[in-house]
């Protein structure tokens, strides 16, 4: 399930490192699709194989035969490649854009592929763009809260630690889903209240 919006709200900050920062997918694409050739661009618009995540940070809670099945590295391939999906769709005026490197790395691992030349090359390429693209890039302090949209920005943080006499640095991010049909066209304080209620994925920390 995509979420067209990601929170995060700053419990603690770390004490070294952490920043935040968003880039715009949307003028990257742009800017790629009048600078890459079309056979490089289709490596953006392909599907490419993910990482399969899950509860029990990303590994599985293991609690049940079924959960270790789903595992074992020979089904973890299998569904790692029904986990494929491009990193942009375009449909007319819309635009999703998904994408971590790492996942798609790990992805391909997994399932015993390389990752292509032309992806990783594509990739690298993405990669420096949405850099030099950044519009935001700041440590968020306690209390703060941030909303990205989550098919249009691209949204990152810079690698951080804790230290001895601090805080753990402590972050809370929260999923939502706002273009249901029950919201948008809700008029009834209580009914809008009920919809978001139930459109707001539980919130986890990070």
């Amino acid at each position: 399930r995509v979420y067209d919006v990601v929170g995060l709200l700053c419990i603690s900050p770390a004490p070294i490192g952490g920043k935040f920062k968003f880039s715009n997918a949307c003028n990257v694409y742009d800017d790629m699709t009048k600078a890459m050739p079309k056979f490089m661009m289709y490596e953006m618009i392909r599907p490419l194989p993910r990482d399969v995540l899950e509860n029990g940070r990303g590994l599985g809670s293991g609690e049940d035969i079924g959960a270790t099945m789903s595992r074992s590295n020979d089904i973890l391939a299998m569904r790692i490649r029904y986990n494929s999906y491009p990193i942009y769709v375009t449909e007319g005026d819309r635009m999703r854009f998904r994408y971590m490197r790492h996942w798609i790395n790990t992805g391909h691992s997994k399932t015993g592929w390389k990752v292509p030349t032309l992806l990783r090359i594509a990739m690298d390429i993405l990669d420096d763009r949405l850099d030099e693209g950044c519009v935001f890039h700041e440590a968020l302090n306690r209390g703060d809260m941030i909303f990205a949209n989550n098919a249009m920005l691209a949204h990152a943080r810079d690698s951080f630690k804790n230290a001895p006499g601090h805080p753990p640095r402590h972050k809370v991010r929260a999923w939502l889903q706002i273009q249901k049909r029950d919201i948008l066209n809700s008029h009834d304080e209580e009914e809008l209240e009920a919809a978001l209620t139930k459109n707001l994925m539980g919130s986890t920390i990070m």
